[in-house]
């Protein structure tokens, strides 16, 4: 959602600072939100419920469908201004938090990655759900109290198809949201000492990671994970095409990266992005590869504690009220 149109970033939070005055709903409160869900940033993510998504300037309101492991099934909502289509279903505000009546978009559902989710801001009931639901898959909507189908666009320079276009490109953009590289069964990893054969330049290497010898000799044998943003000073140090060697780079174990793209951390990424002075992905990229990096140092069997691993990593920066 851009500024000054109806993919407003500002909208969700509009509704949020009316909270905070006399004649905005309590449910979107502070106080309100952390009644229904404890601490908003930190719900499971379960159907049913309503979501800020949010990548860089793009923002929206999506209601969760169905649930998988690094991505959810989502329709946009949208309460300001109003708009509809012959696909989409409004609900009246009586039944939402918001007290305004919002549209449900059901003919731009789609996967949504988890990792751009950030606040949950109010959770349907069942039959609404279903109705939605039902909508998505073209089947005949059930019944339900305050919920109406949408009417249609009789031209595309209606100011609701132009809602409808702005709502399909921050789809797409949130979907292009940048992913943590993840293991895949079945591949074989390549090391990148491997790949540089009798090119390597052990002193002029260690110059370009600014790191002793004995961790680029981690590194080159696969000990340690190569981190993307080094990728660059790799190529650059040794001749070799960017490509190459980003086919070296180490994936994460995708327990792992499920547990950094959780919305649960997400505060604490865009903290860190702050702190650093990078951007959001950046901050996650190097969070994650450096919790693989510690755990990757440590012995002990069974299978690992990736929540815990990232407190251990992150320390004092995990340890701000209200992060995991």
């Amino acid at each position: 959602m851009r500024e000054d149109t109806m993919s407003d970033p500002g909208v969700p939070q509009r509704f949020l600072d009316l909270a905070q005055r006399v004649r905005g709903p309590r449910a979107l409160s502070e106080a309100g939100l952390r009644e229904r869900f404890g601490d908003p940033a930190q719900a499971e993510l379960e159907t049913g419920q309503v979501w800020r998504a949010r990548w860089d300037e793009i923002s929206m309101l999506v209601l969760v469908l169905d649930v998988a492991t690094r991505e959810v099934s989502a329709v946009p909502i949208t309460i300001d201004p109003p708009g509809e289509d012959e696909s989409s279903v409004v609900v009246d505000g009586s039944r939402t938090a918001f007290g305004v009546d919002a549209t449900v978009w059901a003919g731009l559902v789609s996967w949504v990655p988890v990792r751009v989710l950030e606040r949950v801001v109010d959770a349907w009931d069942d039959d609404i759900v279903g109705c939605i639901a039902a909508r998505t898959q073209g089947r005949p909507a059930p019944a339900a109290a305050g919920v109406r189908a949408g009417q249609s666009v009789r031209s595309a320079l209606e100011p609701d198809a132009e809602v409808r276009a702005g709502l399909t490109d921050d789809l797409e953009y949130l979907q292009q949201a940048p992913a943590l590289p993840v293991q895949e069964s079945g591949r074989p990893d390549r090391n990148l000492a491997s790949l540089l054969g009798d090119r390597l330049d052990l002193k002029a290497l260690c110059s370009a990671l600014k790191m002793p010898q004995p961790e680029v000799m981690k590194l080159l044998r696969g000990k340690i994970p190569l981190p993307p943003d080094q990728i660059d000073a790799v190529a650059s140090a040794t001749g070799l095409p960017a490509g190459q060697i980003a086919r070296t780079v180490r994936p994460l174990p995708a327990d792992l990266v499920h547990a950094v793209e959780h919305p649960r951390w997400r505060s604490v990424w865009v903290r860190r992005a702050r702190r650093l002075g990078v951007s959001e992905a950046q901050a996650r990229l190097s969070g994650g590869y450096g919790t693989f990096a510690l755990a990757a140092r440590e012995t002990g069997g069974g299978a690992a504690d990736w929540d815990a691993r990232l407190r251990q990593f992150l320390g004092d920066e995990a340890g701000v009220k209200g992060s995991p």
